[in-house]
């Protein structure tokens, strides 16, 4: 039976040397053997049990759901009809945004609030906004998120949920792979996520790390990043830690 170098196991799964790191790290896949040195090393069931991985991985399957199902092989069909069901919903909801944007691009007047609940869904409901207003009303920043949102075309607000859905792609993909948090990529992601804010007020880091603790207490937000609120919220504090930011003393500054 062969053996193979942490790279040579890269090289054949066409996966990052990190991801394998990450993934030892987590317990999803411990090399069979290690050097005298403590490298790492592969075995061919090792390699197989990666394959495994990758293929959930492929579905969709969070890392610690596809950790449960090698665990439990019988679980598997069970964690595949659920995330079916969300994949087809998720199907269905870019089909209701092609066919929002579509009926927009045929019209000359402005977007109305229905068109915005129609490309943005749930997001846009009127009791959200209501809820949002409640809370914020009257501060600096609602004040300027508004003013922005007053001058917006529909090019606008088209672009905004561009942006949205290929940040939310982009945190998927990140932790389906196992990104971790400080590291260069994660870095690139959270700069992502904080301009995204700011097209409607500036946000520092502090605001930023509280915005993210916001996001993993509420399930509305959690389901917009696709249940990988908690891994933006890791990734974000790590790269406030790493600006200075005390995260045991953070404040909206």
């Amino acid at each position: 039976m062969n053996d193979y170098t942490i790279g040579e196991a890269a090289d054949i799964l066409h996966v990052t040397t990190r991801t394998l790191r990450h993934w030892d790290h987590i317990g999803l896949l411990v090399p069979g053997w290690r050097t005298w040195a403590d490298h790492r090393l592969y075995t061919e069931d090792d390699l197989d049990r990666a394959l495994q991985i990758l293929v959930y991985r492929e579905a969709g399957v969070p890392l610690k759901e596809i950790a449960g199902i090698l665990a439990e092989p019988s679980t598997a069909r069970a964690t595949l009809r659920h995330q079916r069901e969300v994949l087809t919903e998720r199907i269905a909801h870019l089909h209701r945004m092609v066919r929002a944007v579509d009926d927009l691009l045929k019209k000359e007047e402005p977007m109305s609030i229905e068109d915005r609940m129609r490309l943005f869904g749930d997001q846009w409901r009127p009791e959200y906004q209501e809820e949002a207003e409640e809370r914020w009303g009257g501060t600096p920043e609602w004040e300027q998120s508004q003013a922005v949102a007053a001058t917006m075309t529909d090019e606008d607000w088209l672009a905004v949920r561009r942006e949205q859905d290929d940040f939310v792609a982009l945190l998927a993909d990140a932790a389906a792979r196992g990104v971790e948090p400080g590291s260069g990529e994660g870095r690139v992601i959270v700069e992502k996520h904080r301009a995204t804010i700011s097209r409607w007020y500036p946000v520092t880091p502090a605001r930023q790390v509280l915005l993210a603790r916001m996001y993993v207490q509420d399930e509305r937000f959690n389901a917009t990043y696709q249940g990988h609120a908690a891994y933006l919220l890791g990734l974000v504090e790590a790269q406030a830690a790493a600006e200075g930011v005390d995260l045991g003393a953070v404040t909206w500054e």
